[in-house]
């Protein structure tokens, strides 16, 4: 029985660690890209939201059958580059990316996006993204996940929520993703610094008054009594 040449297996070991090198870079070439195509994604959201939805979150998700019109009409031009289900996919990063930590926003493929975006409540959305992002879930295991979050559809016999509800709860969740972002190293540029604490001294004022005007209403065990 012959033994095995040595040469034949330093060029089949060579072989392995080249194939295994590659794998390597090819899997950090599909995470540079993913994060391209989310950061290109949440730009054009960005800007579509802006133009057409007033820079409201709550209006993208909002239930009435006669908002947006302008958006309907671009999504109907025969020479639009993109799909309408493509735009309402960067829409849906864009969205996220006010919801979730940034760090986590920035792992997900827009395809995760899609997905998370379906999850109604800000506090489950951000729990849910972050797990998918800790554990490499695959956009088919997360749409298991998401099943039975979404949001209500109209004449299911609850109570509407109110304009002013839907727009609070964004307002928490944007705190909640600020302070976390806060707690980073380096989260905002020193050019922007004196106009952040300006505002944010504004917005403190607001909550100030809004939390005096609560004050004035009735809880809810004074209208059961």
């Amino acid at each position: 029985m012959s033994e095995e040449h040595p040469r034949a297996t330093l060029v089949r070991d060579d072989d392995q660690n080249r194939v295994d090198q590659t794998v390597r870079w090819l899997h950090e070439q599909k995470d540079a890209m993913e994060a391209e195509l989310t950061m290109r994604a949440k730009i054009i959201g960005d800007y579509l939201i802006r133009e057409f939805f007033d820079d409201n979150i709550a209006e993208v998700s909002s239930q009435n059958p006669t908002k947006n019109v302008s958006f309907k009409n671009l999504c109907e031009r025969e020479d639009l580059p993109f799909s309408e289900a493509a735009l309402r996919r960067f829409i849906h990063v864009a969205v996220n990316f006010r919801v979730l930590p940034s760090k986590t926003a920035r792992e997900l493929p827009p395809s995760h996006h899609s997905v998370l975006y379906q999850v109604a409540n800000p506090d489950e959305r951000c729990r849910i993204g972050g797990e998918v992002v800790e554990n490499s879930i695959s956009v088919r295991e997360l749409r298991k996940m998401v099943k039975g979050k979404g949001r209500r559809r109209p004449g299911g016999g609850r109570k509407p929520t109110s304009d002013f509800y839907k727009e609070w709860k964004l307002l928490v969740a944007a705190m909640e993703k600020l302070e976390q972002d806060a707690a980073e190293g380096g989260f905002l540029e020193p050019e922007r610094r004196n106009e952040v604490f300006q505002e944010s001294r504004r917005v403190r004022d607001k909550l100030n008054r809004l939390m005096d005007r609560l004050m004035d209403l009735p809880r809810q065990d004074e209208d059961d009594s």
